[in-house]
């Protein structure tokens, strides 16, 4: 550093530093907000910044009137250093537009650089020159005590989410998160014995056995689905039949080890690790992890078995009453595959003359009540089951808005 200060631009370093400093801390943050701050957990760490920070460094030699290569610092930091850890597209994008925002022209140009999107933050600037009136001839104003006590005690504690360019409903989410899981931690170390009434885990268990085997949905015959529809070639009976033929392995699955418990508990059979699991669970009126492959939910136990009848009637009918003028998307394991189902039949009506991946959807909205549309449209499906976290949707301007706070979804 002293040889770089004789012979190059310090000033500039020293902005494009204060820059980098901002940059990593905006990465490695972001993941408290989970996946509202990036869709997967990168392991960002410090080797990260020394590279870059050696990198700025050479980059900021020369003399005043050489220009700093902007372009290349950008690719160099947030596509091969910090965004070879990367591999979600929508997160390169996201960390592109930081290096871009960040790394410019405005860095060391500006006399008090602000970093983009924080507008809405006060900063307190460091007056230099008093500084350097305070220390003595030849010393640093940077001084230990600085740090300790003109920086750290005015200082907040908690940086506002706008920092890094979060809603405070980002934040309040990921101490949701945080807290469920202390609390679930907690929940597991208590001891395994018998409530106040005497009521010991066993009976509770069995009690709850024979209350879910009744709330269970009654499986319908994948067989007579297809006997039925035999005749129809939509690529939407591929469809029904895929996603009756997954909830009825699900369904299998929870009535076999139901049934295992239930014995093992009596003691018929030997309870395995997997089904002391899944007791475990029931115990703590908690959905066993096995039971959690099919589709994502975040209901307790209770309200997932009536979640779980719901989305099963809603394809039973499907198979044996009409196809359904409004599809549920929430109640689809693969939605995926509905979508593409909605491009091919779109594209047989029309001969096959269009590929299907040359086809996009448009999302009209319609107002009207589920129960007051009496039929399907012309191409295309009714959908309903969508939900927004991060937005929300003002319906009478038909567009979408930032969310309102403590309103998460």
């Amino acid at each position: 550093m002293p040889e770089f200060q004789k012979t190059a631009r310090p000033e500039w370093y020293r902005k494009a530093m204060f820059g980098l400093c901002w940059f990593h801390s905006i990465v490695i943050e972001r993941k408290k907000f989970k996946t509202l701050g990036w869709n997967v957990t990168y392991s960002f760490n410090d080797s990260d910044f020394s590279v870059c920070e050696d990198l700025l460094r050479n980059y900021m030699q020369g003399g005043k009137d050489e220009p700093i290569p902007w372009k290349a610092i950008q690719y160099l930091i947030a596509e091969a250093n910090y965004g070879g850890r990367v591999t979600d597209d929508w997160d390169r994008r996201l960390i592109i537009v930081y290096a871009e925002e960040i790394f410019n022209e405005k860095l060391v140009n500006e006399q008090r650089w602000k970093p983009p999107g924080t507008d809405t933050l006060n900063y307190q600037y460091i007056n230099e020159e008093e500084m350097k009136g305070q220390a003595g001839i030849g010393e640093s104003p940077y001084t230990p005590q600085y740090f300790t006590d003109d920086i750290a005690k005015n200082m907040e504690i908690n940086d506002s989410p706008s920092a890094f360019g979060q809603h405070i409903n980002a934040e309040i989410t990921s101490q949701i998160l945080d807290a469920n899981s202390l609390m679930g931690d907690i929940l597991s170390l208590q001891p395994q014995q018998a409530d106040t009434e005497g009521i010991s885990k066993e009976e509770s268990v069995l009690s709850m056995i024979a209350e879910l085997k009744e709330n269970i949905p009654n499986r319908v015959s994948l067989a007579e689905v297809k006997h039925k529809h035999k005749k129809d070639e939509s690529p939407l009976k591929v469809v029904l039949v895929q996603e009756i033929q997954r909830y009825n392995t699900l369904l299998i699955m929870l009535e076999k080890q139901l049934d295992l418990l239930e014995q093992g508990i009596k003691g018929f059979v030997v309870i395995s690790p997997e089904l002391e699991l899944v007791m475990n669970s029931l115990s703590e009126s908690k959905v066993p992890e096995s039971w959690r492959s099919l589709y994502f939910s975040l209901k307790p136990l209770a309200a997932w078995i009536r979640d779980l009848d719901e989305r099963y009637t809603h394809f039973s009918d499907w198979a044996f009453k009409a196809i359904p003028n409004v599809f549920w998307i929430s109640a689809f394991t693969y939605p995926t595959g509905f979508t593409t189902a909605l491009l091919q039949k779109f594209s047989r009506r029309a001969g096959n003359q269009v590929p299907i991946d040359q086809l996009e959807f448009e999302y009209p909205i319609d107002s009207r009540p589920i129960n007051e549309i009496y039929e399907p449209p012309s191409q295309g499906a009714y959908i309903h089951g969508l939900y927004l976290e991060g937005a929300r949707w003002e319906p009478g301007e038909d567009h979408l808005q930032e969310p309102k706070p403590m309103e998460l979804y």
